[in-house]
């Protein structure tokens, strides 16, 4: 296979490069047709990495995570400090039309039987499209494959091909079921069920789980106080960071509290209101008047997806955050009357972010803006910024603000943190949903879980 087939994994960047000959995941319940083939270099910072598990985490364009375990990494033959390996796209990453989205993961676990991963590596996330298709009632058919092979036997078995020994048309939709078994039921109290309709149930919570996370910024839906149970910080090199700086937020990550209670810029007075909100009155006397703040710039983890709001649909005040890169390259995101939603593709250096207003001899009267940035392809309901910071040993955990909580380090050595989370939740399929989507309830009371009849179980408290 010619080296411009493969995607390329890159050493240092941990990037990967997609060839022009590959230009679709698939379309719409393809199943283990497409085999994807990649290459990247067999060592990194020293490591083997073809003694680790490979591995690759994906999420369709409906939002449902999976992983396929790499059977065939191997050295490449012709090039010994290259590895080859493939991915055999299965029906779940194609199982709905759009972008599915993926990444490469490397763990090497401990030699003992405690299943611990000692090292990790991974690449930032990319995807491909999933073209539409049309599903019929063939996969129902796919699925009962026992009737199929009864036909299949009885025409064996004939020796030629007799009408009479078909079923006919209305004969086999007869056998169909009209309701398959859901492989994503749900248990509550011993109860099964099946995903026909929404189910909605208050239960207790009867066990404790623990769902681990790592990056280089962790974001907890749901989040309980005092629930991080352990916290471990690594360095580049995947060597553990002893020490360093620790910050924790709430879902609104635009620091609002860094911003004075009253500025007044070329002739706007910008006044920031209990509610964490911003008026600004005045006519402007020049162009660009302003109230700004500098935001963490390590919030910006290379391939995480954010949306910016002001929470109003008119006006000439907007927010504009003017992000700077390590290659000193700048973008300038702003959201004045809707949502802007973007994803950082590389390292950020620094981001000033504002309220302000462009033009002179603008007129505003009243014309407040709550300032929101958040994890997350969607705007939500605006909620005052919660910031705390702390030097983290390895001793205190950091306490979760509830509702939705984002952690990382200010330390520019840090490029890694591991963070178990644990909370009092159910056991079974909700304990899945939960270690995947870390979703938790609090350690006391009730919890209300709903399934959707597809797919999806969401938890709340009850």
């Amino acid at each position: 296979m010619n080296m411009s087939d493969f995607i390329v994994i890159n050493d240092d960047l941990r990037t990967m490069q997609i060839p022009s000959s590959i230009v679709l995941l698939g379309v719409e319940s393809d199943d283990d047709v497409n085999k994807i083939p990649f290459q990247m270099p067999q060592e990194y910072s020293g490591f083997d990495l073809s003694t680790f598990d490979a591995r690759i985490n994906y999420m369709n364009a409906n939002g449902d995570g999976d992983v396929y375990v790499i059977e065939d990494l191997a050295v490449d033959g012709d090039d010994p400090s290259l590895m080859t390996f493939t991915w055999l796209v299965g029906r779940n990453a194609c199982a709905y039309k759009g972008d599915t989205k993926f990444i490469v993961c490397l763990k090497k676990f401990a030699d003992d039987d405690s299943g611990d991963v000692v090292q990790e590596f991974n690449t930032t996330v990319y995807s491909l499209p999933v073209l539409e298709g049309l599903e019929t009632t063939e996969a129902v058919v796919q699925q009962n494959a026992d009737i199929i092979e009864y036909l299949m036997n009885l025409m064996q078995q004939s020796g030629v091909v007799d009408p009479s020994n078909y079923y006919t048309k209305d004969q086999v939709d007869s056998l169909i079921p009209t309701v398959l078994p859901n492989p994503e039921s749900l248990f509550i109290n011993g109860v099964e069920y099946n995903g026909s309709e929404p189910v909605e149930v208050t239960i207790e919570a009867a066990s404790e789980m623990q769902a681990i996370a790592t990056g280089q910024l962790i974001h907890v839906a749901d989040a309980v106080p005092q629930a991080v149970d352990d916290l471990s910080l690594y360095d580049g090199n995947g060597d553990p960071v002893a020490e360093a700086s620790i910050a924790v937020t709430n879902k609104n990550l635009f620091r609002i509290d860094l911003l004075s209670d009253q500025v007044t810029s070329k002739g706007i007075t910008f006044v920031k209101n209990s509610d964490g909100s911003i008026t600004a009155n005045g006519t402007s006397t020049g162009t660009y008047a302003m109230t700004s703040c500098n935001l963490d710039k390590n919030i910006f983890a290379v391939g995480q997806t954010f949306t910016v709001s002001t929470g109003k649909n008119a006006g000439f005040t907007y927010i504009q955050l003017m992000i700077t890169y390590t290659d000193d390259s700048v973008d300038y995101i702003v959201s004045r009357n809707s949502a802007r939603t973007f994803t950082i593709s590389k390292e950020v250096a620094s981001c000033v972010a504002s309220i302000q207003i462009t033009d002179s001899g603008v007129t505003v009267s009243n014309e407040t803006v709550w300032p929101m940035l958040e994890v997350g392809s969607s705007a939500s309901a605006f909620v005052v910024n919660v910031y705390s910071s702390m030097t983290f040993n390895g001793t205190t955990m950091p306490v979760l603000p509830a509702a939705i909580a984002n952690l990382w380090s200010n330390s520019d050595d840090v490029a890694n943190i591991s963070m178990t989370y644990e909370a009092d939740i159910m056991a079974g399929k909700i304990d899945a949903y939960a270690q995947a989507n870390l979703i938790s309830g609090q350690a006391t009371g009730s919890l209300v879980a709903v399934h959707d009849g597809v797919r999806t179980v969401s938890i709340g408290l009850g």
